[in-house]
């Protein structure tokens, strides 16, 4: 049973049913759940080598009606909701800024059966820094002559200064004999209309795999392909796969269309904020 099929039953069960009659033909429980991991999903960014930050605050706008109709049932849902967002999480190797928070408002505008969702990171974490320690002059008294002097503290070694870094190697995805570049925090493979490269096969699916790069080392870098819950699966060098490393010259098949991986000697260029 796929999660959002898993996570519907335990919303009709919480409510012996009712829950999932009260929605027909109007916003349902099951569309958010599958926009918020949608949301996390276009939102992470590079946390560290294993782990992406994602947000933790979400406020999802609803139609008059639907927003009458959902906060009846607003403790049950959000709760169901968050640790829906957890699973996905602990899935992806996502890492949420601090406690979810799911709000619903009202939006005149829209109408029955549309909705929006907004998120945003609060209280994102930080690394504590370690305070430095000052040198010290201690004052110290001679045997003999009674003066007081001041004794200067060991001069620190000279820092050496480490060689300018040279980049990352650009990652490009050879498509249909096109070569296409991937930049940090990585490309989503797929059919739809949101994937950062699109490919026109009807055995992909809307967002079909993804592929991530992770720093490694001061001039390396990690090239990971992620199965995103495909329909038809994903094959990495002629096996199926859910996760696996990419090195120069592997070869990924999803549908019927298979791309190559090269690794060229230029540094890899800094992406904007947004990503491809």
């Amino acid at each position: 049973m796929r999660p959002l099929q898993r996570f519907e039953r335990r919303l009709e069960g919480i409510v012996s049913g009712v829950f999932a009659r009260a929605f027909k033909g109007d916003v349902e429980p099951i569309e958010l759940a599958a926009a918020l991991k949608r949301e996390i999903d276009n939102t992470a960014r590079i946390l560290s080598r294993d782990r992406r930050l994602v947000p933790n605050h979400f406020v999802i706008e609803l139609s008059p009606g639907d927003f009458e109709r959902l906060t009846a049932y607003g403790r049950t849902l959000n709760n169901e909701l968050a640790n829906e967002l957890r699973d996905h999480a602990d899935i992806q190797r996502y890492t949420f800024s601090g406690p979810i928070e799911i709000e619903l408002t009202q939006h005149d505008d829209l109408p029955t059966g549309k909705f929006a969702v907004v998120s945003k990171t609060v209280g994102t974490p930080q690394r504590p820094r370690p305070e430095p320690q000052p040198y010290q002059q201690e004052p110290y008294v001679p045997p003999n002559d009674g003066q007081t002097v001041l004794q200067s503290a060991p001069v620190p070694p000279p820092v050496q200064q480490q060689p300018p870094r040279r980049g990352h190697p650009q990652v490009m995805l050879e498509v249909n004999g096109r070569r296409r570049p991937v930049n940090p925090p990585g490309v989503v493979l797929g059919r739809g209309t949101d994937a950062d490269i699109q490919i026109n096969d009807p055995g992909v699916s809307r967002r079909h795999a993804e592929i991530r790069l992770m720093p490694e080392g001061p001039e390396g870098i990690r090239v990971v392909l992620v199965d995103l819950g495909s329909t038809n699966g994903t094959l990495v060098n002629g096996r199926r796969t859910t996760e696996a490393d990419l090195v120069d010259g592997s070869t990924v098949r999803i549908g019927n269309t298979t791309m190559t991986l090269r690794l060229a000697d230029e540094p890899l260029a800094q992406p904007p904020s947004s990503g491809w």
